[in-house]
């Protein structure tokens, strides 16, 4: 998931405000009293230069660690690997900040003394390295949450719209109950298959197989007695234990010398097929008057 931060207005309003935070953190004189020497608006603004530096080397490297470590899945290398390398980053850059300015610019000597960094710059380092990288953390994680739930609001409505246009469509099950629509397994994959488009069904091995009448064959691991249940009997008729067909499958039949009746079906099949003497009659009651 990609975090884009959203914070120029921040950090336009950030460097000033922090610029002048460092500039008066541990100063005793008022600001009236300060604004009046010239010197001052110079430490304003190298301050607010230091702040803006600084800030921007630790939104690169939280930038950089969002791309390899997340603070969902890896929060504890995240959190090691983000608070270490801020602070080699931060207090090198502060301490050479301060020296620049105070030591070789304004040749202003005695202000960069390790007393003074030990008990103002260095605590105030810390304390700004801190609020930016808390900052940061809290609008990855506002970010990251409503993305997430952004995506599965829309998922919601996906699954909402299918589970309508299937309530809706006639392409699953008929007014009478019985099903114009199968699910069935084509190799690995499951597909749906017409019930006006299966010429038949027959059973091998515990498998059922489903012919339609463009050549396909798909499989089911159903049962026939449960597919016939599915399936609609004006158009499909138990021809024996091993097959199911649909009556535009049937081409034509005729009766054997044992009474059985032998039939002829499209697309053909690899085995004799027939009805028993037995079911003859309620098969040709199923078929249609002859005339």
């Amino acid at each position: 998931m990609k975090i884009n931060y959203q914070d120029k207005l921040l950090r336009i309003i950030g460097y000033p405000v922090l610029g002048f935070i460092v500039r008066h953190f541990g100063e005793y004189e008022s600001v009236g009293s300060l604004m009046k020497q010239p010197l001052y608006y110079g430490d304003l603004a190298w301050n607010t230069l230091l702040v803006a530096l600084s800030w921007e080397a630790n939104r690169r490297l939280i930038v950089y660690l969002d791309q390899h470590y997340s603070w969902v899945n890896q929060r504890f290398q995240r959190f090691v690997i983000q608070a270490s390398t801020s602070f080699v980053i931060t207090v090198p850059l502060v301490a050479s900040m301060i020296y620049l300015w105070n030591e070789i610019l304004i040749k202003r000597p005695g202000n960069f003394e390790t007393g003074y960094l030990l008990v103002y710059d260095f605590p105030l380092t810390i304390v700004f390295t801190v609020l930016v990288h808390m900052i940061y953390t809290g609008m990855y994680f506002h970010q990251y949450y409503s993305q997430t739930i952004e995506r599965l609001e829309n998922r919601v409505r996906e699954l909402e719209t299918s589970v309508a246009g299937v309530k809706s469509s006639s392409d699953l099950i008929k007014p009478s109950g019985y099903r114009d629509l199968l699910i069935v397994n084509y190799g690995t994959a499951s597909v749906p298959v017409q019930t006006n488009d299966i010429a038949f069904i027959h059973k091998q091995n515990e498998i059922s197989f489903i012919k339609t009448f463009d050549g396909k064959e798909y499989t089911s691991s159903s049962s026939l007695e449960n597919l016939e249940d599915l399936l609609d009997p004006i158009a499909f008729f138990r021809i024996n234990r091993q097959m199911l067909s649909n009556v535009k499958a049937i081409r034509q039949f005729k009766a054997d010398t044992a009474g059985k009746l032998v039939l002829e079906i499209q697309p053909s099949f690899h085995e004799e097929v027939t009805v028993s003497k037995r079911k003859a009659v309620e098969f040709k009651a199923w078929i249609g008057k002859k005339i």
